[in-house]
């Protein structure tokens, strides 16, 4: 509901307080209506993206309920008379102050804060001190971790908008406001205006949306501003006579759009706060780190002690008493002590990088945050080019070469299945530090682990061996040995025709071709 709109509404309401009333009666979980005397009914609409409110005469003889444990909460708390209304500015947010109740069951006063703001509105109970009693839709940190709405949290209103009160700007300082700007952005520049306001002002300009407000169109613009703030109710009514099924079909479109963009938002937003939770884990491992050097000092310090082929070992601590060491019985002390150092320098490595990019990190959460907060204030215009923009970033990629495996612990490999595939799968497809493998001596595929920053298991090394062994003249062979190196050691014989490639650093292991490599999972990015 729109500021001007629901400012209006409450003046009227103002004038009838303080009021007495009936009982709480329920048209359904989302219509709320209050009888008040003189045959004046409340109505508050809370049915999501158009929340609003609303004095009526009628009071549907099905109205009962409560459907909803807030609308139970809501008849037996806010019991008192109506005393007073008020909004923060021209926000779309009203509070109605329920005066305490002295009957039979006494009961204190209350606020029902009406928050109609597009999707995101709310009916909220909160008491004299400001704490949430109850809501008709309860919003815990998994859904805003910086206002949550719960019961016994204190009421945080949602932030306000630093927008000029048209209602209040003389005809100059209007004309400053709106001065090159179109219809389309009086939303922007005015506080308690939205689309429905829009197309009243529209109607009573009788100005193009997309005519920049200069000269005559901007005169009759800020003429049509007062006229509209004065009397918004009339305004929009008038407007509507002429334009409710093109404002249907605006309203559908705007919809469309702005589902889109959320979507988008919403997603982007769920990864960002995946990159958080990665980097708070990486900072909890960083903790282990120093263990980790001390484990490998104290191996170093007592090698002597440790014996060959050892799983566990428990040598004299460097602070006293007793320390117990496992090893790895395959590896010598040495090579379980680098081990060790190498696990530490890795963890303080990835901590100092969630560390550095941790400002970045909040930014881009808090940016995608205040996005979603400001969807219902973007301009019609402004959601269809989002969403436009968006459907062609998400038409099918470009095929790339290769084949695709899934390995084991999550590993995907790529083989190359011919010559050019063999080039774009080793420059095009594999970074420097994916592991990238070849049947020895023999004419075959080009095989690469994708290692995406990680360390590859060993037996994801034979796993792809076995593919790379397969998919060469040394497929009907047994024990054949197959290089791997990191792509980094990889480079193109000058000259030489595709495919043909040099490679230095490499081991070398020995296996039997996969005799059934089974199908790909997919022959595309």
């Amino acid at each position: 509901m729109e500021g001007l709109l629901l400012a209006d509404v409450l003046e009227r309401l103002r004038v009838r307080l303080p009021a007495g009333r009936g009982t709480w009666r329920f048209l359904d979980a989302h219509t709320h209506l209050l009888p008040l005397e003189g045959g004046t009914v409340l109505w508050l609409v809370d049915t999501l993206p158009h929340p609003r409110l609303a004095l009526r005469t009628d009071l549907p003889d099905a109205a009962a309920g409560p459907h909803t444990a807030f609308q139970a909460q809501l008849r037996a708390r806010a019991t008192g008379p109506l005393a007073r209304v008020e909004q923060p500015a021209l926000d779309r947010v009203a509070r109605l102050h329920f005066a305490a109740d002295e009957g039979f069951a006494p009961t204190p006063p209350v606020i029902l804060v009406a928050e109609l703001t597009g999707r995101n509105g709310n009916l909220i109970l909160v008491d004299d001190a400001g704490t949430v009693l109850g809501a008709s839709r309860i919003v815990g940190a998994d859904v805003n971790r910086y206002r949550t709405v719960v019961p016994g949290a204190a009421y945080v209103p949602p932030p306000p908008y630093a927008k000029p009160d048209p209602r209040t700007l003389a005809p100059d300082a209007l004309a400053d406001v709106l001065r090159g700007a179109t219809l389309t952005d009086l939303k922007r520049r005015l506080d308690g205006i939205g689309p429905e306001l829009t197309g009243a002002v529209r109607h009573a300009a009788d100005v193009p949306p997309d005519a920049t407000l200069e000269g005559d169109a901007l005169d009759a613009v800020v003429a049509a501003v007062h006229r509209v703030a004065a009397d918004p109710t009339a305004a929009v009514a008038a407007a509507g006579a002429r334009s409710d099924v093109a404002a249907d079909r605006r309203r559908d479109r705007r919809a469309r759009d702005r589902k889109v963009v959320e979507a988008d938002l919403r997603d982007k937003l769920r990864v960002a706060r995946k990159r958080e939770r990665d980097a708070e884990r990486a900072l909890a491992a960083a903790d282990d780190a120093a263990r980790l050097r001390g484990e490998a000092d104290l191996l170093l310090a007592h090698a002597h002690a440790v014996p060959t082929g050892a799983s566990r070992v428990t040598l004299p601590a460097f602070e006293g008493g007793d320390a117990t060491v496992d090893l790895d019985p395959a590896r010598s002390v040495a090579a379980n002590a680098e081990r060790r150092y190498d696990q530490a320098r890795r963890r303080e490595a990835r901590a100092e990088r969630a560390l550095a990019q941790a400002d970045a990190r909040a930014a881009e959460i808090a940016a995608l945050e205040a996005d979603l907060a400001a969807l219902d204030e973007a301009g019609d215009d402004d959601l269809a080019a989002r969403a436009a923009a968006l459907a062609k970033a998400k038409r099918p990629a470009p095929r790339l070469p290769g084949a695709r495996f899934d390995a084991p612990h999550g590993f995907t490999v790529v083989v190359g299945r011919n010559a050019r595939e063999n080039d774009a799968v080793t420059f095009r497809v594999a970074r420097s530090l994916d592991v990238w493998l070849h049947a020895q001596g023999w004419t075959g595929s080009h095989v690469v682990i994708l290692a995406g920053g990680r360390e590859v298991p060993f037996d994801v090394v034979l796993f792809a061996a076995q593919l790379a062994a397969a998919y060469s003249k040394a497929a009907g062979g047994d024990n054949v040995p197959v290089d791997y190196t990191l792509r980094k050691h990889v480079w193109k014989v000058k000259g030489g025709p595709p495919g043909a490639v040099r490679f230095t650093q490499q081991k070398t292991v020995y296996v039997t071709p996969d005799r059934n490599p089974g199908r790909a999972t997919s022959d595309a990015s």
